[in-house]
């Protein structure tokens, strides 16, 4: 089986809110779109690890629909920075198992691979956060020893890519707590996400751990601990195809896509 990583499209319909997101990032994210929707053999899932738009307008996520539309897989999309709860839920409905209440987390299953969604936004702030509410929510859910594969898709990283400032802009508030969660767990686990506009692959705790490239900006590689914020580089964007033959064996391909 075959699924793609993706992530930060900041799709807009009428005006960018970040500065550095190219003008052009629909028709960027529409490329990627079809390079997926093409791929042979045919990609089964998408992953998508939030900053689905950049504004969060009911007008952006009717533009990110019709971007979306040529995917006639399932796709399972957890909110960045830039999205809004209320567009983000009216998209996904019926389609997502949102949890109650306020924050966009769910559990759900894909072909033997429990995926464990969270919503790490928080609300007018850059870095990322995960209340009490879903802490306990995912302690339960790690707490009994499993053979399936589970993959943990969120926004902001828990771990880090070793790009200081960008570092600083990830999860902060409930990462000590998520991180002795992730440890204490028996059995395969992953841990998807976004925000960095860089793509890696790392191991955390012994975990595998990867951030998906950007298409509307990526940032350049810089890994001196003293550099400032990297600016943008112009190159092709990168994600990552995982196959999976079975809950521990997994390779992970990067697709470069040119824009």
């Amino acid at each position: 089986m075959l699924i793609a990583h993706i992530s930060d499209f900041h799709v807009f319909a009428h005006a960018a809110e970040t500065s550095v997101v190219r003008a052009d990032a629909a028709d960027a994210a529409r490329k990627v779109v079809a390079d997926i929707a093409a791929f042979t053999p045919k990609i089964e899932a998408i992953m998508f690890t939030g900053d689905l738009t950049d504004g969060g307008s009911s007008e952006d996520y009717a533009l990110l629909a019709d971007i979306l539309a040529p995917i006639d897989v399932p796709i399972f999309v957890v909110p960045g920075n830039h999205d809004k709860r209320a567009g983000l839920r009216a998209m996904f409905d019926g389609k997502l198992p949102f949890e109650p209440g306020a924050s966009l987390h769910y559990e759900t299953s894909f072909k033997g691979i429990r995926i464990l969604a969270l919503d790490t936004l928080l609300d007018g702030r850059v870095h990322g956060a995960l209340n009490q509410i879903q802490l306990s929510w995912l302690d339960g859910k790690l707490a009994a020893p499993s053979k399936d594969l589970t993959l943990i898709l969120m926004h902001h990283p828990a771990f880090p890519s070793a790009i200081a400032p960008l570092d600083d802009m990830a999860l902060q508030d409930g990462r000590d707590t998520f991180e002795r969660l992730i440890v204490a767990h028996q059995g395969p686990l992953r841990i998807l996400s976004g925000h960095i506009h860089r793509p890696f692959q790392t191991l955390w705790n012994g975990i595998f751990c990867a951030v998906s490239g950007g298409p509307a900006f990526q940032h350049a590689l810089a890994l001196d601990p003293a550099a400032p914020e990297p600016a943008t580089v112009n190159e092709p964007y990168a994600y990552f195809i995982h196959r999976i033959s079975d809950e521990r064996n997994v390779s992970i391909h990067t697709r470069y896509v040119e824009l």
